[in-house]
C-alpha cells in the first residue's frame, strides 16, 4: 500500500520540482539592446526573474507527504458532478462570424479552439489520454475531448505556452499535421518539432510577429511573460522557455492567452496581500490591453505552500484578469485531469465566490462547460 502511495507520490510531484530561484531584477525587459535580458539565465536556460516566483526544491516535495492525503487525494466525485461534455455547436465553429469578433471553445484542460477574424487558433491542444511521456502511466483524463482532431475545422495556427505534456502533447501535434500548421512556441522548443515539421516561428518574451495567411485576416501575435517553469524529462529543467500570448486581430479585437502560471509565492503562514507579486501582467495590459478576451488557469494550485508560485489560485487568476485588463475571461487549466490535491468542483466555485467580492460584472469571468463555444461580439 505505502509503495503504491509513494509511487504515485513521485510521479506526480517529479514533474513539479526545480532548484529554488532566488529574487532578481523584477523586469524582464532589458535597459539596452546588448543587455542579456533578466529570464536569460547566465549559465544556460531561463529563469523567472521577479521576487514573486520562489520555487520549491525537490526536498521540499517529501513536505507533501505530511499535507497531501494520500489515501483520499485524488478520488474523483460522481460523474454527474464534474464539468460536463456538451455537443458542440459545429455550424458556429465551422461558420463563424466576419464581423470581427473573438469565438472560443474550450476543449479541455488549457486547450482552446480561438476563431478570429477567419484564422483557426489552437492554443495548448492536448485529445491525448494521459498527459504523460507514456500512455500506461501518468495523469488521466477524467473528461473525454469534446470531439477528435479530425472533426475540427483546417487549423492554420498552433499557440504553445510550454513544454510540459499537458500543454505539448506529441500525439496530437501529429495528428494536426493534415493541417500544416504554423507553430508559434518560446525559445529553445522549435528542434522539438524538427522530426514533424518546420513550420515553427521560435519567439522570446516580447518579441512580435505579423502573420499573414492567402485570403484572411493580418494577425499580430506577441510572446509576453508569465511565471512557471519546463522540463519533459530529468535533465531539461528550465532549458526551454515558457510564456503567455497576445493575438490582436486587424479590426482591433484583442485575445490573451495566459498559459501555465503563478502570480505570487505564498510560503507556509504567510499573509498573501503582503507578498510581492509578478509585475509582468500589468505590463501586458499597459502593453497589449485592453483585451476583449483572455484565458486564464484557475486549476492545480494545491497544496498551496507548494504549488503557488508556478500555479495561480482561482484569485489569483482574476487579479491576473484585472492586471491584463480583461473586459472578460475563461477559466481554464482545471476539469480535465487530477494534477494537485484541489477537489476538482473547488476552482469555478471559488472563482465565482471571488468575483463577487471583487464586483466583477455577471459573467465577466466565468467558466465554460467542455465543448461550450462563445463569442465576443464587436
Amino acid at each position: 500500500m505505502y509503495r503504491r502511495q509513494l509511487f504515485t507520490f513521485l510521479r506526480r510531484v517529479a514533474p513539479l520540482t526545480v532548484l529554488t530561484i532566488p529574487p532578481m531584477n523584477p523586469s524582464p525587459i532589458p535597459e539596452k539592446p546588448s543587455q542579456k535580458p533578466s529570464h536569460h539565465d547566465p549559465t544556460g536556460g531561463f529563469r523567472n526573474p521577479w521576487p514573486s516566483c520562489q520555487m520549491q526544491t525537490i526536498w521540499s516535495g517529501f513536505g507533501l507527504m505530511k499535507d497531501w492525503r494520500l489515501s483520499n487525494t485524488w478520488k474523483l466525485p460522481p460523474k454527474e458532478e464534474r464539468v460536463q461534455v456538451v455537443e458542440m455547436d459545429w455550424e458556429k465553429i465551422k461558420n463563424p462570424s466576419a464581423d470581427g469578433s473573438i469565438q472560443a471553445t474550450w476543449l479541455g484542460h488549457a486547450a482552446f479552439l480561438i476563431q478570429i477574424e477567419g484564422v483557426n487558433i489552437l492554443c495548448d491542444p492536448i485529445f491525448s489520454h494521459r498527459c504523460s511521456p507514456f500512455q500506461f502511466m501518468g495523469p488521466a483524463r477524467y473528461t473525454d475531448p469534446p470531439c477528435k482532431i479530425e472533426d475540427l475545422p483546417k487549423i492554420d495556427v498552433v499557440i504553445i505556452s510550454h513544454n510540459h505534456y499537458d500543454h505539448l502533447d506529441l500525439t496530437t501535434v501529429k495528428a494536426l499535421e493534415r493541417d500544416h500548421p504554423h507553430y508559434y512556441v518560446p525559445l529553445g522548443n522549435k528542434s522539438w518539432f524538427a522530426p514533424i515539421t518546420s513550420s515553427v516561428t521560435e519567439c522570446d518574451w516580447w518579441d512580435e510577429h505579423v502573420l499573414e495567411l492567402p485570403g484572411k485576416a493580418k494577425l499580430r501575435i506577441a510572446c509576453t511573460p508569465c511565471q512557471h517553469f519546463t522540463g519533459r524529462g530529468l535533465h531539461d529543467r528550465m532549458q526551454t522557455l515558457w510564456s503567455s500570448w497576445a493575438v490582436i486581430g486587424e479590426k482591433g479585437k484583442r485575445f490573451y492567452f495566459a498559459g501555465d502560471t503563478g502570480y505570487r509565492t505564498v510560503h507556509k503562514g504567510a499573509d498573501e496581500t503582503q507578498v510581492p507579486i509578478c509585475p509582468a501582467f500589468k505590463e501586458i495590459g499597459a502593453k497589449y490591453g485592453p483585451f476583449d478576451l483572455a484565458c486564464i488557469p484557475i486549476g492545480a494550485y494545491s497544496p498551496r505552500w507548494f504549488m503557488s508560485a508556478v500555479h495561480c489560485s482561482p484569485e489569483d487568476a482574476v487579479c491576473v484578469h484585472q492586471d491584463v485588463k480583461s473586459k472578460r475571461s475563461i477559466g481554464m487549466h482545471w476539469g480535465t485531469f487530477t494534477l494537485t490535491d484541489e477537489d476538482i468542483r473547488e476552482p469555478p466555485r471559488r472563482l465565482r465566490a471571488e468575483a463577487e467580492r471583487q464586483g466583477l460584472k455577471d459573467g465577466e469571468f466565468g467558466v465554460l462547460q467542455t465543448g461550450e463555444t462563445i463569442s465576443v461580439g464587436v
